[in-house]
């Protein structure tokens, strides 16, 4: 039981932590909060669309 709490505590954290930081990356990248608080909730896509826009992995 103990263990299990540990274990999602520590879920829980990462994934707070990790939609803060793109939270913040996207506020830099634009001016508006709602914008960033919503590429914070969606921080997969979010990353997922910053690879394809920046990165260009298409392209010879």
């Amino acid at each position: 039981m103990t263990v299990a709490l540990v274990v999602a505590a520590l879920a829980t954290i990462s994934l707070v932590a990790l939609m803060a930081l793109t939270s913040s990356g996207q506020r830099r990248r634009s001016p508006g909060l709602a914008v960033a608080l919503m590429a914070g909730l969606f921080f997969p896509v979010t990353w997922t669309v910053w690879y394809l826009r920046d990165e260009h992995p298409y392209r010879s």
